[in-house]
């Protein structure tokens, strides 16, 4: 298979899985939001951004560190596994204790250092998930992880919503969390297991190397985490635990589109690894071509986001969190610059520059906190949604600005999304001219007229039309030399 088809193969069954996972995910939102009531759902949802910050801890860089090497040398598979899986069980140890006793330090309730233990547990099962599916990645196998994420998540989302169902809370909802996490681990774990016999054997020597390649990439993802969730706790902290449920209400959803750039750019990952050093056109034309389609596809969400944020809003939760229909077209906007900026960290780690990476989520990260501190005091969670989309305007600014040399940037990319810009202001127009209409109507509309717009103004050129006949005939094109 060609790398074309084959980045569209690879992001298509990651696509496909975390769309129905983002729906089982939204569906037990929906009802988490409703049952729980307003302060439940928010200490629901700060624990769980609790998990994902103290869970870099665990991925210290070594997951996207072990797909870039073994995209180059599978051979080495057997060693980076086994003492990859080792350091994350004692990472994971590390992260869990300080999970628990930061919740404890800042003063929240002895129910919330609980239900803050109860998930923490999980922190051991989840980091060993992503290292299994590392190895997967590396071998662009990515429709195994893929279907048993699938099948994992299923199987929490069922219980938890017979839980819920049955009168449960929050404790039960977090214990279920963990076990679930539990049961993918052994899911994912065994299909690894069936492919490959790795060799236990541990290298101090390479751990070494290990750290010393990762830590960079360790504090990027740090500080992206803290970048993403800092706002949750500093809201919970100022504002309280039912303002994190109106605005974690509203940031969920951006949550559920950002998975098409997420896995879109772990597919592409593997691919520039690897041409990095032997095909620079490839590496030069991914770049930029993964730079504008993901403006087209992150265009009508953000702009359909925003025409439609009441019904939106009223349609998941429902009236009693109005508070939160102000905030989504705000967060929305930030899905085009996180779309078009998820590419550039991937392009500087296959380039070797992890350390410039961690260097400018810091500044980001930085600009983040203050402003926040500055801005929820004074205008609460809309003040937190601005400095969200502000920061991210900072982000892609400096990293722009790294990387217009390397991969010979210029002035002239912005007629890649003139077109795509057009095409979406006039779905956004076309949206408010049908007020009243049922929703479901609204969307499918403005999706067709958006892409017949694409169309009558020649948003694709002769380059776009060679690469998507070659997604569509991957094993001709596979034996013929590629771009």
């Amino acid at each position: 298979m060609n790398p074309t088809a084959r980045i569209a193969k690879n992001s298509l069954v990651q696509i496909i899985a975390g769309i129905v996972n983002k729906i089982f995910g939204v569906v037990l939102i929906i009802f988490a939001a409703r049952l729980l009531g307003i302060d439940g759902f928010g200490r629901y949802s700060f624990v769980l951004s609790m998990h994902a910050m103290f869970f870099i801890i665990t991925d210290f860089g070594l997951g996207t560190l072990i797909t870039r090497d073994l995209s180059r040398e599978p051979e080495q598979e057997s060693r980076y596994f086994i003492n990859v899986l080792v350091m994350r069980v004692l990472l994971s140890l590390i992260a869990a204790g300080g999970m628990v006793g930061t919740v404890a330090l800042l003063g929240h309730p002895s129910e919330v250092v609980i239900l803050t233990a109860i998930t923490a547990v999980s922190l051991v099962f989840t980091s060993n998930i992503d290292t299994c599916n590392a190895v997967f990645f590396a071998r662009q196998r990515m429709e195994i992880p893929a279907m048993v994420s699938v099948v994992a998540n299923t199987i929490r989302v069922t219980a938890s919503l017979g839980a819920l169902a049955a009168g449960a809370g929050v404790m039960t909802l977090l214990g279920i969390f963990t076990l679930a996490a539990a049961a993918h681990l052994v899911i994912i774990l065994g299909m690894l297991l069936f492919f490959t016999r790795p060799i236990f054997s541990l290298d101090k020597f390479f751990w070494k190397k290990m750290i010393k390649e990762a830590y960079p990439l360790a504090l990027a993802n740090l500080f992206s985490v803290i970048y993403f969730r800092i706002d949750t706790v500093m809201i919970a902290s100022i504002k309280g635990q039912e303002a994190v449920g109106y605005y974690s209400a509203a940031f969920r959803l951006l949550e559920f589109t950002m998975i098409l750039p997420a896995y879109y750019c772990g597919s592409v990952f593997p691919v520039i690894s690897a041409a990095y050093k032997t095909n620079h056109k490839r590496f030069l034309l991914i770049y930029r071509r993964s730079l504008k389609y993901l403006m087209v596809v992150s265009l009508p969400l953000a702009l359909g986001a925003a025409a439609l944020a009441p019904e939106i809003i009223n349609l998941v939760y429902g009236p009693v969190y109005a508070a939160s229909i102000p905030l989504l077209p705000i967060l929305m906007w930030t899905l085009v610059l996180i779309s078009a900026n998820s590419i550039s960290g991937p392009f500087l780690i296959a380039m070797g520059r992890q350390q410039i990476v961690a260097r400018l989520i810091l500044v980001g990260m930085l600009f983040n906190i203050t402003m926040n501190a500055f801005a929820i005091p004074r205008y609460g969670i809309q003040g937190a949604a601005w400095v969200t989309l502000v920061s991210e305007v900072i982000n892609i600014s400096l990293f722009l600005v790294v990387l217009c040399k390397p991969l010979a940037l210029d002035l002239r990319m912005i007629r890649y999304f003139i077109r795509p810009l057009l095409a979406g202001g006039v779905m956004y127009g076309m949206l408010h001219l049908i007020p009243g209409w049922d929703l479901g109507f609204k969307v499918l509309l403005g999706g067709v007229v958006y892409c017949l717009m694409l169309l009558m103004l020649k948003a694709f050129d002769p380059v776009d039309f060679e690469l998507f006949r070659r997604v569509l005939r991957p094993a001709q094109e596979g034996q013929q030399k590629t771009l």
